[in-house]
């Protein structure tokens, strides 16, 4: 509800942008592409997400494991069955993404590669249990809102920087924004779901036992470590990204958020 009422609250404030500084041509140049952002917002956010990640399509014919499992736990789940992605980050993370009817499951290459068909299995219930909770449509807007602002704001340090033609100007100037950017996307990200979202999951989840004990041997493989979690690893791979294209910062943006395996195979 809280994304949707700021979602709704951002295209007020964008229409009396509009209205008040732009007449003429300029008007109805802004408006169409406020439109272009409103059929984005309503009709293929999942599909911006995807984008922002970098996403690629994942072939049956690569991927067999992958295709069956997802058929048999949507079928096992009464969801759609979803379509497959994989993108190329630097954190073990899956996502599930929903918008309308549209399913789609997104995994880091490092995770399907290493994941067996057991593994798998378990990482789509998990994912498509959040599609058939209602919880996925959430994760969909909120991920959308934050990889827009992301995306936005590093486009902008990109085109600013490139006058200079300087790698350390960019790289410097990326750092200063991450410094104040990430923690107020971090901040809108436990505002709209946060440790509640988690939680509710978990409790979902516990009530499937099997799945439940297949998801934890997932974790053994995939958990993070207490050395990756400490502050100055964080430091250390933030500035490493910084010097990386606008696309690797903004998939580092989002998958550096919090994450459903970060609380699900913690056991502190």
């Amino acid at each position: 509800m809280r994304i949707s009422l700021l979602l709704l609250l951002i295209n007020l404030i964008l229409m009396l942008i509009l209205w008040v500084t732009l007449s003429g041509a300029l008007l109805w140049v802004g408006f169409g592409f406020y439109l272009i952002y409103l059929v984005i917002l309503v009709g293929y956010s999942d599909r911006a997400v995807l984008f922002f990640l970098g996403a690629r399509e994942v072939k049956s014919n690569d991927e067999p494991d992958f295709f069956r499992a997802s058929a048999h736990e949507a079928y096992k789940l009464r969801v759609n069955t979803p379509v497959l992605y994989f993108y190329n980050g630097s954190q073990d993370r899956a996502f599930a993404l929903e918008n309308r009817s549209h399913v789609s499951l997104v995994i880091g290459r490092q995770v399907l590669d290493s994941a067996s068909a057991t593994d798998l299995e378990a990482i789509c219930f998990e994912l498509l249990l959040q599609v058939r909770r209602g919880l996925a449509k959430k994760r969909t807007r909120t991920m959308f809102l934050l990889g827009m602002i992301t995306w936005c704001a590093h486009a902008l340090t990109s085109l600013v920087t490139k006058i200079f033609k300087s790698r350390e100007v960019f790289t410097g100037a990326s750092l200063f924004l991450n410094y104040f950017l990430y923690p107020w996307i971090e901040f809108l990200f436990k505002l709209f779901l946060g440790n509640k979202y988690f939680k509710k999951l978990h409790s979902l989840l516990r009530e499937y036992p099997e799945e439940w004990e297949n998801l934890q041997l997932v974790g053994r493989k995939f958990a993070p470590s207490a050395a990756s979690r400490s502050l100055p690893t964080k430091k250390i791979t933030e500035f490493s990204a910084a010097s990386r294209s606008v696309q690797y910062q903004n998939i580092f943006a989002l998958e550096s958020l919090p994450h459903e395996w970060d609380y699900l195979f913690n056991k502190e």
